[in-house]
């Protein structure tokens, strides 16, 4: 009796892999509007970019007439820049900014979001680094007059 059951369950289980399995509906892929992906063209070209082409690119768009393109240009630029000025720039250009895509408009709140954390972060630097060197001066004029309090020594 087990050699039959053990055969009927080989024979079904052979069957089985045969069966085809019903079609699953592809998950649906939203495309993305194409100004978002331009945007994010810009973004990766702009990482790439080496600082003096950065410099040179900065210099171009300097005199020219501000569309949201160039805006967003200018602003990915100004992203890479180390000074809290230019961050800054940055961010207002972003701000003048009007995209009806909400895709778009999130990726451009998030770079504002990003621009103020790092504007944010680079005054705490600033701040703590003048802290320090007042306390470093406190230390100092502590040691000073340690030292004049001190009672001589007689040899």
């Amino acid at each position: 009796m087990k050699l039959n059951s053990g055969l009927l369950a080989g024979l079904l289980l052979t069957l089985s892999a045969c069966t085809l399995l019903p079609e699953m509906p592809s998950p649906r892929v939203r495309q993305a509007d194409p100004v978002t992906f331009s945007l994010l063209n810009e973004l990766a070209r702009v990482s790439a970019l080496s600082g003096e082409q950065r410099r040179r690119e900065l210099a171009d768009l300097d005199g020219v007439r501000m569309n949201d393109s160039r805006r967003f240009q200018l602003a990915a630029l100004l992203e890479r820049e180390d000074s809290v000025e230019a961050l800054e720039r940055s961010l207002k250009m972003l701000a003048a900014m009007n995209e009806d895509d909400a895709r778009s408009q999130s990726l451009i709140d998030l770079m504002k979001k990003s621009l103020k954390a790092r504007i944010e972060n680079k005054q705490i630097i600033t701040r703590n680094a003048e802290l320090q060197d007042k306390l470093d001066q406190i230390k100092a004029l502590e040691k000073s007059l340690q030292q004049r309090n001190a009672p001589l020594k007689t040899p």
